[in-house]
C-alpha cells in the first residue's frame, strides 16, 4: 500500500516538498548576497543607500511572507487534492474493494504524502531562523529592529512553528475533502480556515501561552516625553519584548480609568522658533514646554488615581516556550480532525 501511495502521489510529493526547500534555498542565497553589501547601520539600510541593499532586504522580507503563506497553500492544493480528487473520481472504490482497510487506505496516504512536507517546512522554519536573526541581531530587516520575534508575522515564519501550521492545514484540508467531497468547496473552506488558525492564534491564544512580566514605570518616567535614543551598533543592540497590554495603575497596583480629556496638555501651544532666536535658545524654550507640560500630565493623572504606568510584555528570551507550545498546540488540533477524518472514512462507501 505504501508503494502505490507513494507511486500515485510522487509528483504531489516532490512539488510540496521542493517548494519549501527551494524557498530555504533562495533565502540561505540571499542572506549571503546582504552580508556581502549591506551597511554597518542596523536601522537604516534602505534609507538613501544602495539599491542592491534594499532589493536583498525586500526579497527577504516577501520570502518571509511566503513561509507564512506556505501552510495555507499546502492544505488547499495538498491536503485536500489527496482525497477529493480519487472521491470525485470514484477511484478511491478501487482502493477500497481490495483487501486494504479504510483506516489502511486513508492513513497510509497522511504519512506518506504528509510526511515530508512537513520535514521541508521544519527545514525552512529554521533556515528562516538563521536569515533573519542569526548573522546580525537585526537579520538585515529595517522591521525587526522595532518589533519583537514573539509577534505576528514574524513568530510564524520562525523555528518549528511554520512546520506545525503545515500539520494543522494539511488536516484541515484532509477532513473538508471527506465531509464535503468536493475539491472546489473543500479548498475554498480550508483557505478560511487555515487562514482564520494562523490569524487567530497570535491575536487571541498566544499571551496566554505564559504570564507577562510586569514593567512598572513612574508617572514621572512614562509622561517625560523624550524620545528614544536607538543603539547602533548591531552587536549591543537585545531583542525587543512584545508588550500585551498597557495601562495606568494605583498605588494597590489596580488598572485605572483615565479620562484624558479632563486635562488640557497645551499640545495646540507647541513651541515654535522665533524669527531672531537660535537653536540653543530654542531648544532650551522647548525643554521648558516639555518639562511643564510634563508636569501638568503628571498632576492631572495623580487626581485620577494613577500611581505608576505598567506594561505587561514577554520578553524574547520566552521565544522557544512559546514555539514549541504553539506547535504542540497545532498538533493536538491536527489529532483531533485527523481522527475526526478517520471517522469519516468509515463512513465513506465504496
Amino acid at each position: 500500500m505504501i508503494w502505490v501511495t507513494w507511486r500515485q502521489f510522487r509528483g504531489t510529493i516532490a512539488v510540496a516538498s521542493l517548494a519549501p526547500l527551494l524557498l530555504a534555498a533562495g533565502i540561505a542565497v540571499v542572506t549571503f548576497l546582504a552580508d556581502r553589501v549591506s551597511s554597518d547601520y542596523a536601522l537604516f539600510r534602505c534609507f538613501g543607500l544602495s539599491t542592491t541593499t534594499c532589493l536583498t532586504e525586500s526579497a527577504l522580507t516577501l520570502a518571509s511572507l511566503a513561509t507564512l503563506a506556505l501552510p495555507v497553500v499546502l492544505g488547499v492544493f495538498v491536503g485536500v487534492t489527496v482525497f477529493s480528487r480519487d472521491i470525485e473520481r470514484r477511484t478511491h472504490v478501487l482502493g477500497l474493494t481490495q483487501a486494504t482497510g479504510r483506516s489502511r487506505w486513508y492513513w497510509t496516504r497522511v504519512v506518506v504524502v504528509f510526511t515530508p512536507v512537513v520535514l521541508a517546512m521544519v527545514v525552512l522554519g529554521y533556515v528562516v531562523l538563521w536569515s533573519r536573526f542569526g548573522p546580525n541581531p537585526y537579520g538585515g530587516s529595517f522591521v525587526d529592529a522595532f518589533y519583537s520575534r514573539l509577534e505576528f508575522p514574524t513568530f510564524g515564519t520562525i523555528g518549528v512553528v511554520p512546520a506545525g501550521y503545515t500539520v494543522l492545514g494539511l488536516a484541515i484540508g484532509s477532513l473538508t475533502a471527506l465531509l464535503l467531497r468536493n475539491t472546489i468547496g473543500a479548498m475554498a473552506l480550508t483557505l478560511v480556515a487555515v487562514t482564520s488558525v494562523i490569524v487567530g492564534l497570535p491575536a487571541l491564544a498566544r499571551a496566554h501561552y505564559a504570564t507577562p512580566d510586569a514593567d512598572r514605570l513612574s508617572l514621572e518616567m512614562s509622561e517625560s516625553g523624550r524620545s528614544v535614543a536607538y543603539e547602533m551598533d548591531p552587536s549591543s543592540v537585545s531583542y525587543p519584548s512584545w508588550t500585551v497590554d498597557s495601562y495606568y495603575a494605583d498605588s494597590e497596583g489596580d488598572r485605572v480609568t483615565v479620562q484624558f480629556d479632563a486635562c488640557s496638555f497645551g499640545d495646540e501651544a507647541w513651541p515654535e522658533p522665533g524669527p531672531d532666536e537660535t537653536t540653543v535658545e530654542f531648544d532650551a524654550r522647548t525643554d521648558a514646554f516639555v518639562a511643564e507640560r510634563s508636569l501638568s500630565r503628571v498632576q492631572c493623572l495623580r487626581e485620577q488615581g494613577a500611581d505608576h504606568f505598567v506594561n505587561l510584555q514577554f520578553e524574547d528570551r520566552m521565544l522557544w516556550r512559546f514555539q514549541f507550545t504553539e506547535t504542540a498546540l497545532c498538533l493536538v488540533l491536527s489529532a483531533i480532525l485527523l481522527g475526526g477524518s478517520s471517522l469519516l472514512v468509515r463512513r465513506l462507501r465504496p
